[in-house]
């Protein structure tokens, strides 16, 4: 598995790249707008092919990257079935598992930050929404 954990100083956010080594294929886990490029070119200096983009509520501290990220590379959208967002393509259940390859993530439905929220557990790693 490939693993990358990228801090965005302007927002103080995390965003994370997961990719299963075998297969190449990537899940982006909130993205920072301003950031994309860097995302892609991460994505290509690791041959990977971008399948899913992930965002775990709808951020107030910075804008998504998803959009921008679909466009430059034909990835899906994501998010729980909660949010208000018009522009996911795929929402997903409390419990869902979302699969990329051979990467199994669990969707969690998890309000409190917002009323929107879900956290994402793979393995031992829970991203979430603070």
């Amino acid at each position: 598995m490939i693993f990358r954990q990228v801090f965005d100083n302007k927002s103080s956010t995390y965003t994370y790249l997961i990719a299963s080594a075998k297969g190449r294929e990537a899940v982006i886990i909130d993205p920072v707008i301003e950031n994309v490029q860097s995302y892609i070119e991460l994505l290509n200096e690791l041959d990977l092919k971008l399948v899913k983009v992930i965002d775990t509520h709808i951020h107030a501290d910075h804008v998504t990257g998803a959009s921008k990220l679909k466009l430059a590379t034909n990835c899906s959208t994501l998010m729980g079935e909660h949010t208000p967002a018009d522009a996911v393509e795929i929402k997903v259940k409390d419990d869902e598992i979302i699969k990329i390859d051979q990467i199994e993530i669990r969707a969690m439905y998890t309000p409190g930050h917002t009323s929107d929220s879900y956290s994402f557990l793979m393995n031992n790693c829970c991203f979430s929404n603070s």
